[in-house]
């Protein structure tokens, strides 16, 4: 797996509809459906008339268990964004039939999850058809930016979310933890223990071309 970094991403900030904080993760009812047919992107998921897409974010649930990725009550969202960040173009809900656990390198400090995503089905944009989803290190620059959920008090308990899509170069995305570490009642240490970690974002991720 490449080395991890923090690629020149767009700062989450001003979107018309949105909201950065994690406890307003899944806006539809269809975030994290369970009862999708065998495509990985839920067909039923919440759209609007496109206009512009040129970015995405995904919000996740995503649990750890005997120290390994596991797709235990996997619940993922992406959600695509207009070029002026001024509006959801439409939030397709993957379904976590798929997820499985990714290989790490040896004594890596982040759990990886691959999910596959169908682009072929998004409602308004092509997404990438696989992504990797990773709880590890709290990124510098993503901890600089929690003030902007307001999380800076509690920036010890949290985790960096990592990604990758189709093998592409691995960035933070945003921040991740446990309802206690989103309390600031634990201090995060590596590699993650275990429990369900909700995956939020603080940077917009392009499209692919």
């Amino acid at each position: 797996m490449k080395k991890m970094h923090l690629l020149p991403l767009v700062l989450l900030v001003g979107c018309a509809d949105y909201d950065l904080s994690a406890g307003d993760y899944a806006k539809d009812d269809t975030a994290g459906a369970t009862d999708a047919d065998d495509s990985a992107v839920d067909d039923s998921a919440d759209t609007e008339e496109a206009t512009d897409p040129a970015w995405y974010v995904v919000r996740a649930d995503l649990t750890v268990a005997g120290g390994v990725a596991t797709p235990d009550a996997a619940s993922i969202s992406v959600e695509i964004i207009d070029a002026d960040l001024e509006r959801i173009s439409c939030v397709v809900a993957v379904s976590p039939d798929q997820v499985t656990a990714a290989e790490a390198e040896p004594d890596s400090e982040t759990v990886w999850w691959a999910v596959p995503v169908r682009s072929a089905n998004a409602p308004c944009a092509t997404l990438p058809d696989t992504l990797l989803l990773g709880v590890g290190p709290l990124h510098p620059d993503a901890r600089a930016r929690l003030g902007s959920v307001g999380h800076d008090a509690i920036a010890d308990s949290l985790f960096g979310a990592w990604l990758q899509a189709d093998g592409g170069d691995i960035t933070v995305f945003g921040y991740a933890g446990t309802a206690s570490d989103l309390l600031g009642d634990d201090t995060a240490v590596l590699p993650p223990p275990d429990g369900l970690y909700r995956l939020a974002p603080l940077y917009v991720v392009p499209l692919p071309e």
